[in-house]
């Protein structure tokens, strides 16, 4: 018994000891360079769109980037990624995702996962458009990933 007092009370010790810890400097290679917390409605006000597809990067780093996304027209033809997965969640309104070869209604709440490789698309079918956390995994090459399939 004692000896798993003992065991128990290393890990309490080290775990607070760890919360303490100073910031591993070395290993932050993302922008920005500290952690945040967004209110996403607050960052749409202050950022408007200026066009039927706004897109703002967030966070990025070379594992992902996470944007925030608001389309309220026509996105972009069918396409494949030849390096990143996407991933995509709906946190207001409504659209329409291409997937599986078929248009598919997604609605706040919906996960739309795209695997490097199949083809995808979305749109909004309204005027109210939605608005979505777009991440990709890794980011995309400098030059491009993106392969038109219309």
């Amino acid at each position: 018994m004692k000896k798993y007092l003992i065991v128990i009370m290393a890990f309490i010790l080290g775990t607070a000891v760890g919360l303490t810890a100073p910031i591993a400097e070395h290993l932050i290679d993302s922008t920005p360079k500290e952690g945040v917390l967004i209110n996403i409605d607050q960052f749409f006000k202050e950022n408007p769109a200026k066009s039927p597809v706004q897109f703002n990067t967030v966070f990025s780093s070379p594992r992902c980037v996470v944007n925030l996304a608001r389309i309220s027209g026509p996105f972009i033809d069918r396409h494949i990624h030849t390096d990143v997965d996407e991933i995509v969640y709906v946190i207001k309104g409504k659209g329409e995702v291409y997937l599986n070869g078929k248009w598919v209604e997604m609605k706040a709440g919906d996960l739309h996962v795209c695997p490097r490789g199949v083809a995808h698309t979305t749109r909004a079918i309204d005027k109210a458009g939605f608005e979505a956390i777009s991440i990709f995994a890794p980011p995309a090459p400098a030059a491009g990933d993106k392969v038109m399939i219309d």
